[in-house]
């Protein structure tokens, strides 16, 4: 029984370890250009691809297509990104970065995707296979009711 509440724990200081990781980033990110690590990462990937679709750049952030529109409001307000309707099909939107975006990107600190998402790129295919599993059995433990809140971006403001 003791090894079990061992190893609770230490999975726990880890987690707590990991989520202080994602904390400081976002602080850092805060600080250096204004905006939160979710928006530096979502100016990032439309700066990568010009034209890029809203459905698309919520897949690219793994988020819900409404929480992605909402923060490229805040983007458009400051005047980092723009928002073209395309000529052929009114409901498609293609988004670029404007020379105000450009800028702060050569300031912004990096990795603009967060330090999680690098971190989580170098490890192996076997290792983030066991991970999503040990995670996937964590969170249906927690018994969590909402579906989508893996869709939505955690605010450290």
């Amino acid at each position: 029984m003791f090894e079990k509440n061992s190893r609770s724990h230490a999975v726990t200081q880890q987690l707590r370890i990991v989520f202080k990781a994602m904390q400081a980033h976002s602080k850092t990110v805060e600080k250096a250009c204004g905006l939160s690590s979710a928006q530096l990462w979502m100016l990032y990937e439309v700066a990568q691809t010009p034209g890029l679709k809203v459905s698309q750049l919520a897949t690219l952030l793994s988020i819900h297509a409404s929480t992605c529109s909402n923060m490229l409001d805040k983007l458009e307000r400051k005047n980092l990104i723009a928002r073209d309707r395309s000529k052929t099909d009114q409901r498609s939107v293609h988004l670029s970065v404007t020379e105000a975006g450009k800028g702060l990107l050569t300031m912004a600190p990096s990795p603009p995707q967060g330090k999680l998402s690098e971190a989580l790129d170098q490890l192996g295919e076997e290792q983030l296979t066991k991970l999503e599993t040990s995670l996937g059995s964590l969170i249906n433990a927690l018994n969590l009711k909402d579906d989508k809140a893996g869709f939505t971006p955690i605010p450290f403001e």
